[in-house]
Formats: structure tokens, C-alpha cells, sequence
């Protein structure tokens, strides 16, 4: 049904529509799920972030038709290893485990009538993540992050459920990943990896046997491989980029090499910047998805899934020929969904439409020529059913730059992004060069060019749309999270098209990140701009906080005082600076945040107070 404008006067000017979907809505609605295991039985079970129970992280699952929440009300499920954490729990039979994210400690709970959780660890220095459950030993092997005195440690180990004792599996690395067990014989896999690299740049595959211990893939430091599994014949499959694109290969243990099992000129996982996660399974088939940059499709059992608006696609499950995952769409929200093996999908939970078809603005893939290179993105164009008559050259702009930097966005229906289109404003969301899901060399092409690359990326990309009157040239803002935050910052020192911009605990001297930041990124900045002593100048010249006088456009920033990854400090010296100069600045900084806002209360505040920020600074405001 259309809705009638109501007779009173309203500002038609893009930038100030009126909308329904307040802050609320576009926050509150936005169940995230996470994290999708079947049990033995074939039950699906999964993760739930529900911003309006305090962002708590909750298990689910279906059990013969009904859904039930699993995670008593003091309990939250989330891990903290490498700050960004991952798959954070496990099935036992009639049990699981996983990590309390208050305490980071694991928990067994059982199913039984009246039983609470109860603590497996009680180590206040060691975090957990990945955990699995070995049936043949009665025993979880996890990985485990201590944090002592003299820096944080990371090692595989194992502990009995019979009576608590752990023992370690595998030290030496700097990260673990991916433990998996041989239903066969036992033998344990994992991925390993070590500073300078991260785990999208260089890994090793390792396995256990009865025989010992041996560097089974990866020793030349030419892929990244991730996401090892035993079929259930015992074969170990594995990804890796040795040939571009992230496409699962065989290990052949007669050969000692991987061999191809499924190839694609399509990545088929994503960057691994959460533990655990899933993209293709193996029960009586496979199942595996590929990345495309128009959306991404999912084949089951040789079956495609036929629908269009599946855009991305993760935590995969088989049981039997039925593949269970979480789905993102471009037109609806997420949804937990079930695929048969003729490709059919049904939806078990999520998945509706919160918007008429006139207020959705759909995700349009972009694809622009830099310097001899692509670089992509997805432009939503303005769209509110009471506003039809749309020109969209007067439409503001808005880029969004997200975090990684070797992340990705996806072309799918992002209540967050829709609150902006709804009032008027074009949003392009930008996979600049680096970005995941368009192989290993683009993603690679962000070595020693972090700071350049994507601003030209930028550049083009903006200058493109400028130039085919799908903005308003004057009311163009930039906006970033994390790595996103440093390049939003960068841009407006080096280009003069932004109105203004947005850092979200953004990175504003990486000199000091290197010193300060976290294990897991410790070294990064080696790779992604080069070494602090060597190439201070570098530094100096792509460091926010060291060009202050080349920034004039207003700045918004948002911070959380908690963040481990992007200390507050850096935010509070940036806007100390910039106001120095008397450049319009704006701050909020959270007391309860870390790096990523959670709370609704929050995310609400932030939407609003940078909406309003550019609204005072469009043309005639």
C-alpha cells in the first residue's frame, strides 16, 4: 500500500526527507546472526546479537519446528581472542560449550531440565575461541590466549571433561586457527601463522598425526590457506589462494600436496578477520558458496540456489543432503535458512522485508577504471515513496569507506545504510583496492600502499560520479570506521571534494597504533604502509595527525574509551589539533564501547548526531 503525503508543508530538499525508519527502527531491527552449527542430530543451531537485549549474543536453534533461545538471560556468547573473536562455542552431545564474553571463560550446558551452565575454566589471563569437541577422548581442543606479563601468548590445547586438566597440543606459533579432527583416525589440523603476516597474506597447514607433527602446506609463504575440514571419509580439504583465487583443494597424503577439488575464478571464503568462520561444508556433498561482486550464489549438492538477491553468504552446515547458513540479501534482512538438495531455500528465521519497494534502495555494483586497475563498489541511490520526483544530481553523497583494511562490503539491504538513502542522501559504499572477495593480487595491492591506493580509488570513484550527475558536487561527505576512519581522514587532507567527513574510532597516527595496538595487528603496519624506523617518512607523510594543516572540511569523530585497538587518545589528539586551527569539530566518546559500537544507545546516538552534522553543512542549511 502507497502512503499519501500528508498536507503540511515539508523541505523537499534531498538530505532533509522525512522518514519513518528513525534510529530505532534501523538499529533495532538489525538482528545480526552469527556463527551457524548443526548438531549430530541435524538440529541448527546458531548465534544471535540482539541489540535490544544490550547487544547480548545469544545461542538459538531449531528443535522439531520451534524455535528456542538457549543462552540463560546472564549469559552472553562471545569471544575476545585477537580482539575481534569468532566461532565462540560448540556441540557435545546434548550439551555445548562456549565462551562467556563477561568472563571469557568456557561453560559447558546441559539440556537437561533445570541445568545451568556451568564454568570448565577459571583462568582470569587466558581468553578462548574455536573450541571443539573431540568424542573419541572426551575432551575440547581450543585455542587459547594468554595474557601475561610479559606479552600475549597463543597456543592449541586440549582439556578433559572428565576432570578439567589441560594440556597443550601445539605452541610456537604466533596465532592458531581452525582446529579440526579426522573422524577417521583423530589426526588434528589447524592453521598457523606468524608476525609479520596475517592470515590473508601467509599461513601454514599443520597436521597431527600418530606419526608426529609436520608442515603439510603453506611453508613457502606464497598463500594463505584457511579453513581446513575432514569429509567424513577422512579426506582433508583446505583453502587456499595459490592460484588468485581462495578455491578449496585436497591434500594428497601419498603426493604430500594439495591437489585442486573445487576451483572458481571466484574467492570462495572471506578475509579471516574473525576466528572460525565457514564458507563451504562437506556431508554427502558439498556445499560452497562463491563471492561474486554482483551478490553471491550458494551451490549444495552440484544444486544452485536460484535467487538473485542472495548477496552474501556464510557459516555453512550439511546434514545429509540439507545444507543449513546465514544469508544476507539485497532486499531483505538476514535470515537463518535451510537448502534442500534441489536448491531450494526456505527460511527459518529473519528474512523480512521492513521496507515498501519505492522506500528500498537497492544496491547498485559499481566498477571503476583507476590508473590501469579496477576498483568496485555499490552506489544506493536516494529513494523514499514520498519523495518520487528525485534528482539525483542534487541528491548529498555520502562514501563509506569500511574497516580492514583488507575487509569487504556486500551489496545487501543495510537498515543503516537505508536511514541515510530514506532522507535523501546517496550512499556509496566503497571496495577499494585491498578489499577482499576479488583475489589475492587485489587484495595484496594494499602492500606497502595504504594511505595512496585507496585514496585514488576514492578519488575516481567520486570524481566518476560527479561528472554523471549522481551527486551534488558541493555535498559530498566521507565517513569511516577503523582503517576506514584513517582513510576518511586522509581523503580530506589530500582531496578537496568533501563538504566534511566522519572518523569512527578511526586510526589517526599509525606511529603510535604500532606501538599500542593489539598482538593480532602488532605488525600490520610493516606490511601495510613499512618499516616505522626505515620509512618514517612514509609515516609522516600518510599519518592524519601530521597533515592537520591540510584538513579544512568539518570533521565528526566517535570513539570508544575501551578500544584496545585504536587507543582514545589518538581521537582526543586529532581533535585537539584540528580545533586548534579552528576547523569545525564535532566528538562523542563512550564509556562503555570498545572498537565497534554494540550498545543501542549508542549506535542510535552516533546515526543521529552524524546526520545532523551534515545537515548543517549542506548548501543553504
Amino acid at each position: 500500500m502507497r502512503r499519501v503525503n500528508r498536507l503540511v508543508m515539508v523541505d523537499t530538499r534531498p538530505g532533509l526527507w522525512r522518514s519513518s525508519l528513525d534510529e530505532q527502527k534501523a538499529v533495532g531491527q538489525s538482528i545480526e546472526y552469527a556463527q551457524l552449527s548443526c548438531s549430530a542430530v541435524g538440529d541448527p543451531y546458531w548465534v544471535e546479537l540482539r541489540p535490544l537485549e544490550a547487544s547480548r549474543s545469544v545461542i538459538c536453534r531449531l528443535v522439531s519446528g520451534k524455535l528456542e533461545t538457549v543462552t540463560p538471560p546472564q549469559f552472553s556468547v562471545r569471544s575476545k581472542v585477537h580482539e575481534y573473536g569468532g566461532q565462540s562455542w560448540c556441540h557435545l552431545d546434548n550439551a555445548i560449550a562456549f565462551v562467556n564474553e563477561f568472563d571469557q571463560q568456557l561453560y559447558l550446558q546441559s539440556f537437561e531440565v533445570g541445568a545451568e551452565p556451568k564454568p570448565l575454566t577459571s583462568n582470569i589471563t587466558s581468553r578462548y575461541i574455536e573450541p571443539i569437541w573431540d568424542r573419541r577422548l572426551n575432551r575440547l581442543i581450543v585455542i587459547e590466549e594468554q595474557h601475561l606479563v610479559d606479552g600475549v601468548q597463543n597456543r592449541l590445547i586440549s582439556i578433559c571433561l572428565s576432570n578439567g586438566i589441560a594440556e597443550e597440543i601445539h605452541s610456537g606459533y604466533d596465532f592458531y586457527s581452525y582446529p579440526t579432527i579426522n573422524p577417521i583416525g583423530g589426526e588434528i589440523a589447524f592453521i598457523a601463522w606468524n608476525h609479520p603476516f596475517q592470515p590473508w597474506v601467509s599461513t601454514e597447514l599443520i597436521l597431527i598425526t600418530e606419526l608426529g607433527i609436520s608442515v603439510i602446506a603453506g611453508d613457502d609463504f606464497q598463500q594463505a590457506l584457511s579453513q581446513p575440514l575432514f569429509t567424513p571419509k577422512g579426506e582433508l580439504l583446505v583453502v587456499s589462494d595459490r592460484r588468485n583465487w581462495w578455491n578449496i583443494y585436497r591434500y594428497d597424503p601419498l603426493a604430500c600436496e594439495l591437489r585442486p577439488f573445487k576451483e572458481a575464478a571466484s574467492d570462495m571464503i572471506s578475509a579471516p578477520w574473525q576466528s572460525g568462520l565457514r564458507h563451504y561444508d562437506y556431508g554427502s556433498g558439498l556445499a560452497y558458496t562463491l563471492i561474486k561482486h554482483r551478490g553471491s550464489e550458494i551451490f549444495n549438492q552440484g544444486c544452485a540456489v536460484d535467487d538473485d538477491n542472495i548477496a552474501n553468504v556464510r557459516s555453512l552446515s550439511t546434514v545429509g543432503e540439507n545444507l543449513y547458513c546465514l544469508v544476507s540479501f539485497a532486499d531483505r534482512l538476514d535470515a537463518v535458512v535451510k537448502i534442500d538438495e534441489k536448491g531450494q531455500l526456505e527460511v527459518i528465521t529473519g528474512g523480512a522485508k521492513p521496507l515498501l519497494e519505492l522506500d528500498c534502495s537497492v544496491a547498485q555494483p559499481m566498477v571503476f577504471n583507476a590508473k590501469g586497475r579496477k576498483s568496485y563498489g555499490y552506489l544506493y541511490l536516494a529513494a523514499n515513496a514520498d519523495y518520487t520526483e528525485v534528482d539525483q544530481s542534487a541528491s548529498p553523497l555520502v562514501v563509506f569507506l569500511h574497516g580492514g583494511p583488507t575487509a569487504a562490503t556486500y551489496p545487501i539491504l543495510n537498515l543503516k545504510i537505508q536511514y541515510w538513502t530514506q532522507r535523501g542522501f546517496s550512499v556509496l559504499d566503497l571496495n577499494y583496492g585491498g578489499s577482499s572477495n576479488y583475489g589475492r593480487e587485489y587484495r595484496l595491492a594494499l602492500k606497502h600502499a595504504w594511505g595512496d591506493l585507496e585514496i585514488n580509488d576514492i578519488n575516481i570513484a567520486v570524481s566518476y560520479l560527479i561528472e554523471h550527475g549522481l551527486c551534488d558536487p558541493s555535498a559530498i561527505f566521507i565517513r569511516g570506521n577503523s582503517s576506514g576512519g584513517y582513510s576518511a581522514l586522509n581523503a580530506l587532507s589530500q582531496l578537496d571534494c568533501f563538504a566534511g567527513g566522519a572518523s569512527l574510532y578511526g586510526v589517526t597516527d599509525p606511529l603510535v597504533l604500532n606501538r599500542c595496538t593489539h598482538k593480532f595487528e602488532s605488525h600490520y603496519l610493516e606490511w601495510l604502509i613499512g618499516d616505522p624506523e626505515v620509512d618514517l617518512d612514509q609515516y609522516m607523510r600518510l599519518s592524519p595527525i601530521h597533515n592537520i594543516t591540510e584538513i579544512s572540511a568539518p570533521v565528526i569523530f566517535f570513539q570508544g574509551e575501551k578500544d584496545k585497538v585504536v587507543l582514545p587518545s589518538q581521537t582526543r589528539a586529532m581533535e585537539k589539533a584540528l580545533k586548534c586551527r579552528d576547523v569545525n569539530v564535532e566528538a562523542h566518546y563512550f564509556d562503555d564501547e570498545a572498537h565497534g559500537f554494540r550498545k543501542l544507545k549508542n549506535v542510535i546516538q552516533v546515526l543521529r548526531a552524524e546526520l545532523a552534522f551534515y545537515q548543517g553543512l549542506l548548501p543553504n542549511a
